[in-house]
């Protein structure tokens, strides 16, 4: 398929590996088969029948013996056994080979990631204090001059912030067409970060005794040991002032959607489940749709908005930056809770939340909401609430650093020069349950920007162009096959079940 690279799945790598292994296994077991036949043959050729066969009729007892001989011996059975044994090693020896370079090269990458993080850590670290005590200064000196309402510096402080917006004016856009122009160096920057704290720290000791109360804070070590332990070092800085949802709970408000007074329908492929504007999203809202199963159950559908503020105080509006820097940090946030009480009530509505009820369920996002969808996925308490979680589709995610569990299918969208799905700084594995799909943008001059590959509107494009060439790609018909619950043709004859519901941070009683 042009344009795109499919890897994991039915076709992919880890299946092939995975094959061959079991091939090696049928091939020790054919192995001892033979053995056994060896063994059996030659207790034939040692029976005192041939003793006596062989006064009798010498010639003949000679030839049955040769042949018995050469029936178990090298060129019979036990050399094919030894064969057999001898491929299967070989093919064992192979695989492994396969694995441990691999491997090696993703260490020496991660290494190497690390070595730049801590290079560029150490010479930027001279210039953290200097800047944030001017940052201080000039916070200071904007509060003193509301303050004393010194008019005749308003011009001056206006022209100095007026230069400030310039400056970002300018190079925002220019950082934004770089990433699209040069995707790898954000990745392997992103990849470094454990690192880039690391020589921040030793380049500066007052900075590193910062980093590393903040580690303590956040029960993580320092230097960080993961890309997690360094983003729940991050947040930690903000000192419980920003980037922190603790004094927090959360509240959510249901809305039933009437199916037929919205013109609603099942949705048909993967466009229908990617689209902010498909039968199964709620927009800004958590949507969960019910689709009656051929069993008399429901198979539901859970999509989760993504990033709706990048305020990093954290406020009424959930999906935001605190959110998005605590699911990075593999923390849990209150839009998880929600979402988990949004699909609770959804099941109650047409009796389906009795234990041993064991729907399947398809979790779906952009952006925050795929790596919200895969944190509920791996989160061992949402499965025992919602025992038949199965599915989890995420566009524009950084889901690479989630452990998924067996059983989970998962299809992950990507574009090569959208940025989003490099902030965690790991590859999705290549694994039989997890088809990832990279898509090389080929833009006009006017949308070479990294933003606007993350749009939603552009993974609904390589959404549909999925859906019009399933066939050609196994790991994708195996995934479709897998998902036909969600999608397609009625299963059932109930009625479908559409609820948004609003989510809402509210300050802690």
């Amino acid at each position: 398929m042009s344009g795109l690279e499919v890897s994991g799945g039915a076709g992919g790598v880890a299946v092939g590996l995975d094959t061959l292994e079991v091939a090696a296994g049928r091939l020790r077991d054919l192995s001892d088969e033979l053995s056994d036949v060896a063994g059996d043959i030659a207790a034939v050729a040692a029976h005192p029948f041939f003793a006596v066969a062989g006064v009798l009729a010498p010639a003949a007892s000679w030839g049955c013996e040769r042949d018995l001989a050469s029936a178990a011996g090298p060129w019979g059975a036990a050399g094919e056994s030894l064969a057999l044994r001898g491929l299967a090693e070989a093919v064992t020896a192979c695989v492994l080979s396969y694995r441990a370079g691999e491997a090696a090269a993703e260490r020496a990458v991660d290494e190497a990631d690390q070595a730049v993080g801590t290079a560029v850590g150490a010479a930027l670290a001279p210039l953290v204090l200097p800047v944030a005590g001017l940052t201080a200064a000039g916070w200071v000196v904007a509060k003193g001059v509301q303050r004393l309402d010194a008019r005749w510096l308003r011009p001056h402080l206006r022209a100095s912030l007026g230069l400030t917006r310039d400056v970002q004016a300018e190079a925002g856009p220019l950082a934004d067409r770089l990433v699209y122009e040069q995707p790898w160096v954000l990745e392997h920057l992103v990849g470094g970060a454990e690192g880039l704290l690391t020589g921040l720290g030793e380049g500066q000791p007052l900075v590193g005794l910062g980093l590393a109360v903040a580690a303590r804070r956040a029960g993580v070590p320092y230097p960080s040991a993961s890309h997690e332990d360094a983003a729940a070092t991050i947040t930690a800085l903000g000192g419980g002032l920003v980037l922190d949802e603790s004094g927090f709970a959360v509240r959510t408000t249901a809305t039933a959607v009437d199916p037929a007074a919205e013109g609603w329908r099942r949705p048909a492929g993967l466009a229908d489940l990617v689209a902010n504007d498909s039968p199964t999203s709620g927009g800004d809202q958590v949507r969960v749709t019910g689709l009656p199963t051929a069993d008399g159950g429901y198979a539901w559908v859970v999509d989760i908005p993504g990033t709706q503020t990048f305020d990093v105080k954290p406020g009424a509006e959930p999906f935001d930056m605190t959110s998005n820097m605590a699911l990075v940090a593999g923390g849990s946030t209150l839009t998880m809770a929600a979402v988990s009480s949004a699909l609770a009530d959804s099941k109650a509505r047409v009796g389906r939340s009795a234990k041993g009820v064991n729907d399947p369920v398809l979790l779906s996002g952009h952006s925050q909401g795929g790596l919200t969808a895969a944190r509920l996925a791996a989160d061992p308490a949402f499965r025992r609430r919602h025992r038949g979680v199965s599915h989890v589709v995420t566009s524009g995610a950084p889901i690479g650093g989630v452990t998924m569990p067996k059983g989970v299918s998962v299809l992950s969208l990507e574009h090569r020069q959208d940025l989003v799905p490099m902030l965690d700084g790991e590859r999705n594995p290549d694994s039989g349950e997890w088809v990832t799909v990279r898509r090389d943008l080929d833009d006009a001059a006017e949308r070479r920007r990294s933003t606007a590959a993350h749009e939603n509107l552009r993974y609904v494009e390589t959404a549909a162009l999925l859906d019009r060439q399933l066939a050609d790609e196994p790991s994708l018909r195996e995934w479709r096959a897998g998902a036909l619950d969600f999608l397609g043709a009625p299963g059932g004859a109930g009625a479908p079940v559409v609820v948004d519901y609003d989510v809402e941070r509210v300050p802690r009683e």
